[in-house]
């Protein structure tokens, strides 16, 4: 085994990764719930940038509801994101799952 081999290609993959995970900070999905009623803008390292409410999702006597379709978003947005971040660093890491936040 070629010590300085095995090292120079894990610097090469943690340099690939961080390259990575810089342009996931960059990549949006949108989670969308109640057909469109609730959506939620995240980036795939789940920072959420914007939500939108619709004034027909609005009761106040039924405010349950209205959380139940922001988590949906929310999930919905978040399950998008995991599914990149699992396809962009699986690529690099041979599919280990890594984790994407």
């Amino acid at each position: 085994m070629d010590i300085q081999k095995m090292l120079k290609e894990a610097q090469e993959l943690q340099k690939s990764l961080m390259q990575a995970q810089a342009e996931l900070g960059k990549v949006d999905v949108k989670g969308i719930s109640g057909g469109g009623l609730v959506e939620i803008l995240m980036t795939a390292h789940g920072e959420v940038k914007d939500l939108k409410i619709k004034k027909e999702a609005v009761d106040p006597n039924d405010i349950e509801t209205l959380e139940d379709l922001i988590l949906s978003a929310f999930r919905d947005a978040a399950t998008k994101a995991l599914s990149i971040s699992q396809e962009k660093l699986g690529k690099l890491t041979g599919g280990k799952g890594l984790p994407p936040f």
